[in-house]
């Protein structure tokens, strides 16, 4: 049989898009893998529409792996009333503990995530007991996103939970309100499964969860409008200091209500004594381009307490950004934000920030390896997706290879783009200008180093040639 491959183990994944008719869809589950190209059990949970379908037995299946750590991995079993059995294309890290991820069967769902190797000794609501924060989006027009923490107990019951959700075109809905969650009694099964139930002033949600560690856990919802979620242990206690950063890179994701297009926002966030932020950043706003541009001395509240704070940016929606934002930390320098501007101005944008490693030191050596790539739309009108592996190659240009699924277009598998060259790198802000040769496709991107072999990307094409793009992630193989 020969002996095991990097794909070896359980694997928890989450991906959120749409499907062919352009409804919200998410895909949540866990599989085992050989280590030999066999799936050999699992489970995994649908919502494609508000419509759940659940695995009723162990999952099984085939994988294949090349010498880049790059396969696809296709199911055996139909799953409730989804068509056709389920296949990904993915890219792992060199360690084989996690990867890239997209949709790429027969079914037409455009759908894009991660997957990341699961620790089993977790499987436990003792094991989970903690303070999180978290994560939720609902991909669409309308977009929705919360984020929010909270504190869970042994016995499955949070306590001290709060949260903000903010609606594209319609701005906060909910603004540090309380929420609570109760993870079933039952806890994980032996995939990670479990479900939970959300309460707050607007009512109850559910949802499958799918636990990657005692740190990390995957959440879909299943009870309305697919909502996929990432929910992280808080390394509390915090101090005033802790949000303070030499540079943190932040990449944002939101919906333009008024064009029904994607809106990307990538750069660099600096605080000061809890109380003052220096931004620079770059937007895409359906094909608009905004950037490089720069705000000192913005005012920033925090609680170290709970890891709340907030961000007022004056003139920052005019300028591609949002005017106030909410964040949450995880650790230092590290966690999730979202937009709460006011009314319409509202866009939704949201994501995750990373504390930089290298500021002032930053130059096309800092990107000297092999790197794996996700990207993947939030409205139905951007909804392409796609995975690869970005190279080194031969004088200084770099070389990608990638899966990728578009609507109306031919599924892309293991087309390489060569050529690519990074430049004009900031050694302060690990600003970049990444261009892609080609006779047939000519880009101009910009880029945001966040350490070694990892940075953020979104397309500033100038028109007529830009359209609406997503914020491309690049980490480390």
């Amino acid at each position: 049989m020969g002996p095991p491959n990097a794909l070896d183990g359980q694997y928890a994944f989450v991906l959120s898009g749409y499907d062919s008719t352009g409804a919200p869809a998410g895909v949540a589950g866990s599989i085992t893998a050989d280590g030999h190209g066999h799936i050999t059990d699992g489970s995994v949970d649908v919502n494609d529409g508000t419509v759940l379908s659940s695995s009723s037995n162990a999952l099984s299946g085939t994988y294949t792996l090349d010498s880049n750590l790059r396969g696809v991995f296709s199911l055996s079993n139909t799953v409730g009333s989804v068509t056709h059995p389920l296949a990904f294309a993915f890219t792992l890290r060199s360690d084989g503990a996690s990867g890239d991820v997209i949709g790429l069967d027969t079914n037409g769902f455009f759908i894009h995530g991660t997957m990341q190797r699961q620790d089993a000794t977790a499987f436990s609501l003792s094991q989970l007991a903690g303070d999180f924060a978290f994560e939720f989006e609902q991909n669409s027009t309308g977009r929705l996103v919360g984020i929010g923490r909270f504190t869970l107990g042994s016995n499955g019951m949070s306590t001290n939970g709060f949260m903000d959700f903010s609606r594209s075109g319609t701005g906060p809905t909910f603004t540090n309100q309380p929420i609570s969650f109760t993870f079933a009694a039952a806890g994980p099964s032996a995939s990670g499964r479990g479900t939970i139930t959300s309460t707050d002033s607007g009512g109850s949600a559910s949802f499958v969860y799918y636990v990657v560690s005692s740190s990390t856990i995957l959440a879909l919802r299943t009870d309305g409008l697919a909502i996929t979620g990432v929910i992280g242990k808080q390394h509390l206690p915090f101090s005033m200091t802790t949000v303070n950063t030499g540079g943190a890179v932040f990449a944002l994701a939101g919906a333009d209500a008024l064009t029904s297009n994607d809106i990307a926002a990538i750069g660099q966030l600096q605080v000061t004594n809890s109380t003052s932020a220096v931004l620079h950043w770059d937007a895409n706003d359906t094909g608009a381009i905004f950037g490089p541009a720069t705000a000192s001395n913005q005012t920033v509240t925090f609680d170290p307490t709970t890891g709340r704070g907030t961000i007022t940016v004056a003139g920052g929606f005019a300028s591609g950004l949002f005017d106030t934002a909410v964040f949450y930390l995880l650790d230092s320098g590290k966690g999730f934000i979202l937009d709460t501007t006011a009314g319409p101005s509202n866009r939704a944008l949201a994501g995750a920030f990373q504390p930089q490693n290298g500021v002032g030191s930053f130059s096309l050596s800092t990107l000297a390896s092999k790197m794996v790539v996700r990207a993947g739309g939030v409205t139905p009108n951007d909804a392409a997706v796609l995975d690869g592996l970005l190279s080194l190659g031969s004088s200084n240009t770099f070389a990608l290879t990638l899966d990728a699924r578009a609507p109306g277009a031919t599924d892309v598998l293991n087309q390489t783009l060569s050529g690519i060259q990074i430049s004009s790198i900031d050694a302060n802000t690990g600003r970049g200008t990444l261009t892609i040769p080609s006779p047939t496709f000519n880009a101009t991107e910009v880029v945001y180093i966040v350490g070694t072999n990892q940075f953020a990307l979104i397309d500033v094409t100038p028109v007529p040639n830009n359209a609406a793009t997503p914020v491309i992630f690049f980490d480390p193989q």
